[in-house]
């Protein structure tokens, strides 16, 4: 049977409530060790309704080490870090503060697995001793810089593909040093380990709440389309803005009393200025999505980028709502185009995929139906976080047969006292070399180029 183990949890947002991409599977992995384990959670935040939101957290840990995060300090950083060596993306989120505030449990706590999401914090997991590291990078990060390099005029596409390099080196690094590393597809595990040699990379991939009563069907409702998403997210916004530029008008050609429900949380002021054009209505946060997937005929998901797994996929999908996606969408899901969801490839085709829910119920229904089955049986979230706690404590899941002292003591049914030989001194936490260190000579190469692109900047 296994015993409790300490853990330490990190995150670069707090991780509750889950009501976003990264804070839904985060909040599931916390929840799933909190039932087993004592969790010690370290995390950013960066708005005053994250502070009320951390203080929650004591729900399922033991402690919560929550920082301030400042959007504009780190950008500073990451601007110091164009002509140094290592990502930006880690340099945005260096913190000396959670360091100490993680060195001061330390004292008192031993952990046995230190597990963190996001590559931003693995330096600051790796500086922590314990048994395990675990990574989950859910999905390959620097591709999506890479996304960006590809659309972005100059400079900034020199810039978006430096990072895409210095990121990408910075995730390779991390398969090798953590015990494990998790991503949240086998696509994202394609891209980071094209020949599979690997074998510490592993797919956990996300859940989906199923409804506890079916909601009415889709065929049901009126021509009521909606897009569901964080409205100040690049690849949403950018989404939106092309299916209601060169969809839309075509849709509205031969379905005129059509409308758009644009649904999430701080809407930029390129998505409100949308809001009163041609039946569409930009609604803004909502506390449940649901009622508003009940109330729609179809779901679109017009991104152009798309990376990991879309959650709010997977959600539309579990209130047996057909979807409508770009082949970007598509890719990041197992799915099967045609049966569990619709795939346009362009404006006409995407156009023709809702008119064709719009005028079917029959198809409207099957597509539905479809992809709740989808996601019922391969998006399951006990399942995924049984994976999840398994691989997160590899062989400490299983408890010997005999305990020595120093695992009576590293058991967390107490806490150490401080001063103990269990407990690491503060200074030697920093004084563990984490991947992005071993990098800088690799990465002092590019500098040239990125001290140039740094003076433009400045200017």
């Amino acid at each position: 049977m296994t015993r409790k183990r300490n853990i330490l949890y990190l995150a670069h947002r707090v991780p509750f409530p889950p009501n976003k991409g990264d804070k839904i599977r985060t909040f599931h992995q916390i929840e799933r060790l909190a039932a087993s384990h004592n969790v010690w959670c370290g995390c950013f935040v960066d708005t005053s309704e994250d502070r009320v939101h951390a203080a929650a957290l004591h729900q399922w840990c033991r402690g919560v080490m929550a920082v301030e995060w400042n959007r504009n300090r780190a950008r500073l950083r990451a601007l110091k870090a164009l002509a140094g060596g290592g990502p930006l993306t880690l340099a945005a989120y260096e913190s000396d503060a959670l360091r100490r505030r993680i060195a001061q449990v330390c004292e008192r706590v031993r952990f046995d697995v230190v597990t963190c999401f996001s590559a931003c914090m693995a330096p600051i997991a790796l500086e922590v001793p314990a048994r395990r590291h675990v990574l989950d990078l859910c999905d390959a990060d620097s591709e999506k810089w890479r996304d960006y390099a590809d659309s972005a005029p100059f400079p900034a596409s020199l810039l978006y593909a430096e990072e895409h390099g210095r990121l990408r080196e910075y995730e390779l690094a991390c398969l090798r040093r953590f015990n494990a590393t998790l991503v949240i597809t086998q696509r994202e595990r394609e891209i980071l380990d094209p020949g599979g040699r690997h074998r510490k990379l592993h797919v956990v991939t996300n859940g989906a709440d199923l409804p506890m009563r079916a909601p009415a069907p889709a065929s049901t409702r009126a021509a009521v389309i909606s897009f569901i998403g964080a409205m100040d997210y690049r690849p949403n916004v950018e989404g939106i803005r092309w299916f209601v530029r060169w969809v839309w008008p075509l849709v509205r050609e031969e379905a005129p009393h059509a409308k758009l429900m644009v649904v999430g949380r701080n809407p930029s002021a390129a998505v409100r200025c949308l809001d009163g054009r041609a039946g569409i209505s930009v609604i803004g946060e909502v506390s449940d999505v649901r009622p508003w997937l009940a109330g729609s005929r179809a779901v679109v998901a017009p991104l152009q980028i798309a990376r990991g797994l879309q959650n709010k996929v997977l959600e539309a999908m579990a209130m047996r709502r057909p979807v409508v996606a770009t082949p970007a969408v598509a890719r990041c899901l197992d799915a099967r185009p045609g049966r569990h969801l619709l795939v346009g490839a362009n404006a006409g085709a995407f156009a023709r995929g809702v008119l064709a829910l719009c005028r079917s119920d029959r198809l409207c229904d099957a597509v539905g139906e479809a992809g709740y089955r989808f996601v019922a049986g391969y998006h399951s979230w006990p399942e995924a976080m049984a994976r999840f706690e398994s691989i997160v404590l590899g062989d400490l899941a299983v408890r010997p047969k005999h305990m020595d002292a120093k695992d009576r003591a590293e058991s967390g049914d107490r806490p150490a006292t401080v001063g103990q030989d269990v407990a690491p001194s503060r200074t030697s936490i920093f004084n563990r070399p984490y991947p992005g260190r071993s990098l800088q000579s690799d990465f002092a190469a590019r500098s040239g180029v990125l001290r140039g692109l740094a003076e433009y900047v400045r200017t």
